[in-house]
């Protein structure tokens, strides 16, 4: 079989025309149809990130912050940092947000659609390489992974522009003529060799393919390669410099290094491994849903037919060395692909892509160089069937992905995307009116590593800036602008259902804002009204007192001004007085923003037996404080645990003020004069072991 590279068959007319024209054309048709298949609705497919991409986006902001490393910690042993550093690099130039985030993806995608073309022309022709590109161009799993946030993504990008710098490098075609080496190709060859080892580990594959070909120039005593011995030597060695800090570190951290992962499966589980893999390719499919429709193949049965065909015809030329670049390559790359976990695996079986969508492309340029195509009506017939394969599976792959992937309820969860709801949403209506997100997290004892759901509902944000506040929404109410029209943010039925039952008096006037599911997620409140007549009662109905050292214990009325632009308007004096030891006391208070909070500002409840000594402590905070602005008012339910051992008798509860860094308490103001640093308000009565006894 002849596969030449000057020219481009035009089956309709039956005449050659020169490829750098209509060529570059078609190649150019189809980069315009992967962008527009890779871009239409980034923004919202898929609704959000699943938990493994926020995981690389945070890594990202690592770099951002100077914390470059060549593995980071993973849940699989580790990761490479380089995409993350370009991934860092691609967010600076567009922006955050669902949009900012996946547009690494996208071009790399794109980049690898035009490599395959260049790659099939300089190997064999233009033919082969558009239909190369046809088949990436089109593929669903190429476009999923195109908008997903993993080092997976760089694979096909990688396995293309390796393959397309050897082939200009190095001798494929083992022309006798020697003809002078470009300097430029083998350091490119050497910095894409040493620095993919960063990117992903699956590279050591695509590094060994390389080195196994160039082993195999050597065996064959080309006399091009001959000559280009000392530029060969030049690339490995930038290779070497390029790898040398890969290795220290994969030597001091063997946990984290790619050795490690190169065969995640047991030497049992390989057959059955490579057999899934294979069978994914045209039958079975990647059962995954965050990676592919499941059940649906990677290929339609004809392009598989085509690619097996082109895959015989290499091995029957395998002693061109363009043919066994091609070879050597897929069969090295092969155990990346398929010995893996839950098998197949398409977003790791990318590597392959490349090699496949050739095969493919030799394969159909085998057939029509079949005698019967010299018939001019053959020839229309081929050209007529091509463009129906494209058209069949450009709306196969829309339907699959852009219809029912996106509505496969098993998708949903996997990419959180309750969240990417409620963000899309925001991004379209912006801030106003003022919205307050009810993150269930704000204000719990103890951290968590994990991201809040409002910060991971943030990250899929594509609207900057975007102003909000923030509570811990079951046991505070938070009313911006002196109970204006606000929204309200709950990120499940379950934050809704645990409401404190006294704010869900305050929400019962609230309605549903109409919108995409779940629409029990977002409400609109006006409470200005409620709040101005409430408030007006809290100042004859709650009376408090300065602190005895330094005031006669007399009743004096909210508000009551603290230091750091806090306001006391008053407490909910209607509640339980009698408590047993071991049960808690609820304590339900009214604040009042007057301008910029201290970010550290908490506020510290006090159960006191005298005075000065407390029998129980809660410090507690359940509104941000940093978004906090003027006229701002907000309800606090603290929950202050009575011990066990508490002796019976009257109790007093006192509140304050502190800043949490320094443990500074805040004073109580009266007009410019300092009264004391709390406030006493009522009395509570801790009643006899015996008397709950009695009582039940």
């Amino acid at each position: 079989m002849s596969l030449p590279s000057s020219s481009l068959l035009t089956f309709a007319r039956g005449e050659a025309l020169p490829s750098s024209r209509l060529g570059m054309l078609f190649a150019l048709m189809l980069l315009l149809l992967a962008a527009t298949l890779r871009l239409t609705d980034i923004a919202t497919l898929p609704q959000g990130f699943s938990d493994s991409e926020i995981v690389n986006i945070r890594l990202k902001d690592n770099v951002r912050q100077g914390d470059i490393l060549v593995f980071y910690p993973a849940e699989a042993g580790g990761i490479e940092g380089l995409y993350h550093a370009l991934g860092a690099f691609a967010t600076a130039l567009i922006s955050e947000g669902t949009i900012g985030y996946r547009m690494l993806g996208t071009w790399l995608s794109l980049l690898s659609i035009a490599i395959l073309y260049t790659l099939g022309h300089h190997l064999f022709n233009p033919i082969v390489g558009l239909m190369a590109a046809s088949l990436v161009t089109i593929n669903m799993s190429s476009i999923l992974l195109a908008r997903t946030i993993s080092n997976d993504a760089v694979l096909s990008f990688l396995a293309s522009v390796t393959m397309l710098s050897l082939a200009r490098s190095l001798p494929v075609y083992r022309r006798r003529r020697i003809v002078t080496s470009n300097n430029q190709s083998f350091s490119m060859l050497g910095i894409l060799l040493g620095g993919g080892l960063y990117l992903h580990s699956s590279s050591l594959f695509i590094l060994l393919g390389a080195l196994s070909y160039i082993a195999y120039l050597v065996f064959l005593r080309d006399d091009t390669f001959r000559q280009n011995r000392s530029y060969t030597g030049f690339a490995l060695l930038l290779l070497f410099i390029i790898s040398v800090p890969y290795i220290i570190s994969s030597i001091n951290l063997p946990q984290y290094a790619a050795f490690a992962r190169v065969l995640p499966i047991s030497l049992a589980e390989i057959p059955q491994a490579a057999l899934d893999g294979l069978l994914g390719i045209v039958l079975q499919g990647d059962s995954n849903p965050a990676q592919n429709l499941p059940s649906r193949p990677m290929l339609d049965v004809a392009s598989a037919l085509f690619l097996l065909l082109g895959l015989v015809v290499c091995l029957r030329r395998r002693h061109s060395p363009r043919f066994m670049l091609l070879l050597i390559l897929f069969a090295i790359a092969l155990p990346a692909a398929l010995f893996v976990p839950d098998s197949p695996n398409f977003a790791r079986m990318s590597v392959l892509l490349p090699y496949l969508a050739l095969f493919f492309g030799i394969g159909f340029y085998t057939m029509i160089r079949q005698p019967i195509f010299r018939d001019a009506v053959f020839r229309q017939l081929t050209l007529g069937l091509v463009l129906l394969w494209m058209a069949l599976n450009v709306v196969w792959t829309w339907q699959s992905y852009f219809v029912d992937w996106r509505n496969n309820p098993a998708v949903l969860p996997l990419v959180n995307g309750n969240l990417g709801q409620i963000a899309h949403y925001f991004d379209r209506t912006g801030d106003e009116p003022p919205v307050v997100i009810c993150n269930p997290s704000w204000g719990a004892t103890e951290a968590k590593p994990d991201l809040s759901l409002t910060a991971k509902t943030l990250l899929m944000m594509n609207r900057t800036p975007f102003a909000y506040h923030e509570a811990n929404c079951s046991r505070s109410l938070l009313l911006t602008n002196g109970g204006s029209t606000q929204r309200i943010v709950f990120f499940s039925e379950a934050a809704l259902d645990d409401i404190h039952p006294y704010l869900q008096d305050w929400l019962a006037q609230a309605q549903t804002i109409d919108w995409t599911p779940p629409r029990h997620g977002i409400l609109q409140l006006e409470a200005a009204q409620q709040l101005a007549s409430r408030a007006g009662a809290l100042t004859t109905t709650a009376p408090l007192s300065y602190a005895p050292e330094v005031s006669q214990p007399a009743p004096i009325a909210p508000p009551i001004r603290f230091g750091g632009n806090l306001t006391f308007l008053g407490y909910e004096p209607n509640v339980q007085r009698d408590f047993l030891p071991g049960d808690t006391v609820e304590v339900i208070t009214y604040w009042r923003v007057e301008g910029e909070l201290l970010p550290d500002i908490t506020l510290k409840t006090h159960i006191l037996s005298s005075p000065v000594t407390a029998i129980a402590i809660r410090d507690i905070l359940l509104v941000n404080p940093v978004q906090m602005q003027g006229r701002d008012v907000f309800i606090q339910i603290t929950e202050v645990p009575l011990p066990k051992t508490a002796l019976p008798g009257e109790r007093i509860l006192s509140i304050g003020a502190y800043r949490q860094n320094t443990g500074t308490r805040l004073p109580v103001l009266e007009g410019n004069e300092e009264r004391g640093n709390r406030i006493f308000l009522y009395s509570i009565n801790v009643l006899p072991t015996d008397a709950g006894e009695g009582e039940g």
